[in-house]
């Protein structure tokens, strides 16, 4: 049996909270210091959860099929009709599985990815993969001169972040995490100290222009002008330097509750915005914004350890991913 890789685990368990922690921030909290944080945390948060995707991926249909393609079309129906329940549309009006609702493009855009999987397994040198990534590169910068990008299957996103899931598919391919535990402490400490400095120097080089608008952030619109072309490039090379450094650090040893966070967080990624929508009903909260930054984290935190419990996960995968057509099977 293969044995799990714990490195990964753990860093996915950041990452999920650092979505879910994004996601509170944008209805629970308001003002500089959550520009700030948004702004940051938005330039790697998804690129590496986008690579971590790519680590283990591997296209098998079935599975495809019942894990992410299933829940997709389940959940962007539920929030089609809850949008228009609440807002007092007919349960019909823009009920549609082409443009993905809120948080559900990240599932649409895994089938895609999983499908490509065949062809970028056909890259067996490292010249030739270097070559896919830098490929994939390219057409996530020129993709964002068209004006059509977006909206339909949230193209804009999926093709901007695919580089991310080259680099994880392939590092998967190289073992990148076993690797990375035969380091010397010395080469460890250069290469983190190489990806920090990397990661400073592009984040001030995108602060000295001034911070890009949210649409930039969220990859999904086309150019409004150069500059964003060239927040872009920016944003792209640092999210990479950042899930550099983010594999390197993350601890290779099962942690408890980082290490079943990690294994379920599919769990975590569809059931919190529904926890959000819910919270929205009691919000605004008192208080300052450091409060409601605090407040925002923790509930992040305690949000992802109760939806990605081991229980909870398995739950999730019997009522959404087809679990129930097995008992019936057997």
């Amino acid at each position: 049996m293969h044995e799990r890789d714990y490195r990964i685990d753990n860093l996915r368990c950041l990452l999920i909270v650092l979505v879910v922690f994004c996601h509170l921030l944008v209805v629970m909290s308001a003002g500089p210091l959550t520009g700030v944080l948004y702004q940051v945390i938005y330039v790697f948060h998804m690129p590496a959860f986008v690579f971590v995707t790519g680590y283990f991926a591997r296209w098998r249909p079935q599975r495809v099929a019942r894990g992410l393609l299933l829940p997709y079309v389940e959940f962007q129906v539920l929030s089609c009709l809850w949008g228009n329940l609440t807002s007092g549309r007919a349960w019909w009006h823009d009920l549609t599985l082409l443009q993905p609702r809120w948080t559900l493009w990240y599932l649409l855009a895994c089938v895609i990815w999983y499908a490509t999987t065949p062809l970028l397994a056909r890259a067996s040198t490292p010249r030739v993969r270097l070559a896919v990534i830098a490929g994939a590169f390219v057409v996530a910068i020129a993709i964002g001169w068209l004006p059509w990008v977006g909206g339909i299957l949230d193209a804009s996103r999926l093709i901007v972040l695919y580089p991310f899931f080259c680099g994880g598919f392939y590092a998967g391919k190289a073992e990148l995490s076993a690797r990375i535990d035969k380091l010397n402490p010395k080469r460890w400490a250069r290469l983190c100290i190489a990806c920090a400095t990397l990661v400073a120097a592009l984040m001030a080089l995108h602060y000295a222009h001034g911070a890009c608008p949210k649409e930039v952030l969220y990859r999904d619109t086309p150019y409004a002008n150069t500059w964003e072309c060239e927040a872009r490039i920016i944003m792209q090379l640092a999210a990479s330097a950042c899930c550099a450094m983010l594999i390197l650090v993350t601890p290779s040893r099962h942690l408890p509750l980082a290490s079943m966070v990690g294994r379920n967080t599919i769990s975590v990624y569809l059931l919190h915005p529904w926890c959000i929508r819910v919270l929205r009903l009691v919000l605004p909260l008192p208080g300052g914004e450091i409060l409601h930054v605090i407040a925002a984290l923790s509930l992040a935190i305690m949000l992802s350890i109760a939806l990605g419990t081991d229980r909870v996960c398995m739950a999730f995968r019997y009522v959404f991913c087809g679990g129930w057509l097995d008992r019936q099977a057997a």
